[in-house]
């Protein structure tokens, strides 16, 4: 009887054998899912660099504090004036709108290298100027206005008070500060935008010049009341109640 039940016992224990290792290969396929190399190799690299932004171009009325490594007797804080220039004991006075921090301390280290030995100079801008727009002509206050985010030349005109009734709306002259310290000119009709409603598309920039010129009403009264009504003081004012005829 022995002889006889070897050999089933074998195969069973054979089968119980295959049975187990299918059920870990299936287990083993059933597994998580083996990672992306290319999504491991990204997940390791450092984060792109921000774009390098453009360096800071000194504008009037950005005060500087100006120091002399080993002089410290000459150092100075200076404003920049409306005339885009500062004066120093050192080297005189510099234009320098338009000029980066860096190139400022190149120019004031080669200017006083003629009386200074080895001289070592740091430009620090201790505070920056608002950015303004200048409105000048026909309109109620003349002068600078703090330049808002998108302004329109309309908006800019009424924080001067307004437009004069001698202003020439149809032709207002904007002048846009350009590189190289150029202005480009347009005329703009505000005309249209103050009595017909059109939207403005135009905004402003820093340091943008308004000038809203007088009518043709407002220079014929001009040349009256220069020439004409000392001789007749009786003369009524033009457009008020008189007409002129060729």
């Amino acid at each position: 009887m022995t002889p006889r039940r070897e050999p089933r016992l074998a195969r069973t224990f054979t089968a119980f054998a295959l049975l187990a290792t299918t059920l870990l290969v299936g287990c083993a396929k059933t597994g998580p899912a083996p990672k992306d190399p290319d999504l491991q190799v990204a997940a390791l690299l450092p984060p792109p660099a921000p774009e390098p932004q453009p360096e800071y171009r000194l504008r009037a009325n950005d005060e500087l504090d100006i120091k002399f490594l080993y002089q410290p007797e000459m150092n100075e804080h200076v404003p920049i004036r409306p005339d885009g220039k500062i004066s120093l004991p050192s080297v005189g006075e510099l234009a320098v709108v338009g000029m980066t921090p860096l190139e400022l301390e190149k120019v004031i280290v080669e200017k006083s290298s003629t009386h200074l030995r080895d001289p070592e100079v740091t430009v620090v801008v201790t505070r920056l100027s608002e950015d303004r727009v200048y409105i000048g002509g026909e309109v109620m206050k003349p002068g600078f206005i703090p330049l808002r985010p998108d302004m329109t030349l309309l908006q800019a005109v009424l924080q001067s008070g307004g437009f004069k009734r001698s202003a020439k709306l149809e032709s207002v002259l904007l002048l846009t500060p350009a590189a190289g310290g150029t202005f480009s000119a347009a005329r703009v009709d505000m005309q249209q935008v103050v009595e017909d409603g059109v939207p403005e598309r135009i905004r402003l920039h820093p340091d943008s010049v308004v000038f809203v010129p007088q009518s043709w009403i407002s220079e014929a009264n001009d040349v009256v009341d220069m020439y004409v009504r000392g001789l007749f003081p009786a003369l009524p004012k033009v457009g008020v109640g008189a007409s002129i005829t060729q």
